[in-house]
């Protein structure tokens, strides 16, 4: 697959990232290039109450070690929290027709989101509007 940076592509500059697995799908897949993804990281957060983070990132449950090594390097990083995703498959089976399928699309809410390196950036909140 042909990777590009989503965020590159929208700012209108060269966004191509080099092939990905699996090479032999023609296909495009979006991703974030190094440079954005360190604008994510290093991003200012504002404060919010309590102990709500701005920032999650999900590791994949079979990656036990890149969890505990972005667990450890992000700990001292306020508005971070690292989780290992918990879901396993589809929530629901494929509907019979005795139970038809009531839901008419995705309820849950767009939130920015990015994979990279095996996993995903979840932003809770919009970076803070500073104006100059």
């Amino acid at each position: 697959m042909k990777a590009h940076c989503s965020w590159c592509r929208a700012e209108g500059v060269p966004d191509y990232l080099g092939e990905r697995e699996p090479l032999e799908n023609p296909g495009h897949t979006y991703g974030v290039c190094p440079r954005h993804m360190a604008q994510v990281l290093t991003a200012p957060r504002t404060k919010l109450a309590g102990s709500v983070p701005q920032l999650v990132v999900v590791v994949g449950a079979q990656d036990r070690s890149l969890y505990d090594y972005l667990t450890r390097g992000l700990a001292s990083v306020e508005g971070v929290q690292v989780i290992l995703e918990r879901r396993q498959g589809e929530r629901r089976a494929s509907p019979s027709p005795v139970n038809v399928e009531r839901r008419q699309g995705d309820r849950r809410q767009p939130r920015q989101v990015v994979q990279f390196m095996g996993c995903t950036f979840v932003r809770l909140s919009a970076p803070a509007n500073t104006v100059s």
